[in-house]
């Protein structure tokens, strides 16, 4: 039951992430897609996934342990470093730095886990770069 009353709540935040995003005007097109896509396609997502969590709660009904939340406040803590240090590290160095520590964190090996975030970053580099022509930052301590 608190799966699907934290999923409602998520709708909710999706359905206000998505007004505000709709809502979103510039003066000036700086990118080709536009400020709004990328709140728009995160509104869409949490709205998605909040709804799967509704239709199909977790099963999982063990005790919530202190090793799982402490990895919980982990990721918290790696995603406001990563915000932190996305316009100093630029978008490929501090995506394969969080993304390493995440995989890390929920027990993939260092190998894979610096395979999987340096894969990560290059895929999401030409994504948002090359594909979708955004601006992505390639660092200050690099001369970006």
């Amino acid at each position: 039951m608190a799966d699907r009353l934290f999923s409602l709540v998520l709708m909710l935040a999706a359905v206000a992430l998505g007004v505000a995003a709709w809502q979103l005007e510039v003066p000036f097109q700086y990118e080709p897609v536009g400020p709004k896509a990328i709140p728009l396609i995160l509104a869409v997502l949490l709205f998605c996934c909040s709804a799967w969590l509704v239709v199909r709660p977790d099963r999982f009904k063990g005790v919530y342990e202190r090793s799982l939340f402490g990895r919980h406040v982990m990721v918290v803590l790696g995603l406001l470093l990563y915000a932190w240090s996305f316009e100093i590290l630029g978008f490929m160095l501090a995506t394969c730095l969080v993304s390493t520590v995440f995989a890390r964190l929920f027990g993939l090996g260092l190998r894979h886990a610096l395979l999987y975030s340096v894969a990560l970053g290059a895929v999401g580099y030409v994504l948002l770069s090359i594909v979708l022509e955004l601006n992505v930052p390639t660092g200050t301590l690099f001369g970006g």
